[in-house]
């Protein structure tokens, strides 16, 4: 699943966004000024940015310039009250990829992030296969050999995170930042007991597991 960062100075507001976006299965962070917007962009890497213009420490549009000038690809949207077309077009012009005024709709916003990761390439809604597994991201379905599997929410979220990179290898870290929140407890141990329960699941009738162990690195699930 895609993780998303939203920056916004308004506790309450990010709150209502974070739990649409949470309840549509996204992964969310959450930054209530520059000073932490920075942080988390340097610490983490996110399928989509949602940005306000004011914060009390900085300027988002300077976040954005400075992202974009780092090399950061991620998609960007602009979540501000500033609705003139001049701002409009200095929030394009800076970077952003779309821009959304307030007051909105929670639905447009979470409308126009599913937009911005359709167009992202490796992210957008598709039947992923591999292995003896099909996954697909658009209804949540996973099937093993054929057969619907049910799976929590968080071992969803591993297994498509790692279905798209098939035989990759992902240490414990990198996988707890690309599924948890930042400020989750979740550890090493957490991966382990996930891991655990996924390969149950996805074991094939003849005992083949594609989740394979890689000691000392970390797991990965084999193509085979």
């Amino acid at each position: 699943m895609a993780k998303i960062l939203i920056i916004e100075d308004d506790v309450e507001l990010a709150a209502k966004v974070k739990e649409w976006l949470v309840f549509e299965k996204f992964t969310v962070d959450v930054a209530n000024d520059a000073s932490d917007a920075n942080h988390f962009l340097a610490a983490y890497q996110y399928d989509v940015i949602i940005l306000d213009w004011g914060l009390p420490d900085g300027s988002g549009l300077e976040i954005c310039k400075s992202f974009r000038s780092r090399g950061g690809i991620t998609p960007i949207i602009f979540l501000t009250g500033k609705d003139s077309i001049e701002n409009k077009e200095l929030g394009l012009d800076s970077g952003a990829d779309d821009y959304v005024t307030k007051p909105f709709h929670v639905k447009e916003l979470a409308a126009r992030v599913r937009a911005l990761i359709r167009r992202t390439p490796g992210l957008q809604p598709q039947v992923i296969s591999c292995a003896n597994l099909s996954l697909e991201t658009s209804t949540f379905k996973v099937k093993n050999e054929g057969r619907d599997i049910q799976l929590l929410p968080k071992e969803y979220a591993l297994l498509d995170y790692m279905m798209r990179r098939p035989n990759q290898v992902f240490s414990s870290k990198a996988l707890l930042n690309a599924v948890w929140d930042s400020d989750s407890e979740a550890s090493d141990d957490t991966i382990r007991t996930y891991i655990k329960t996924l390969r149950k699941k996805v074991t094939t009738s003849s005992g083949e597991c594609p989740i394979k162990t890689i000691h000392g690195l970390g797991y990965k699930i084999e193509d085979i």
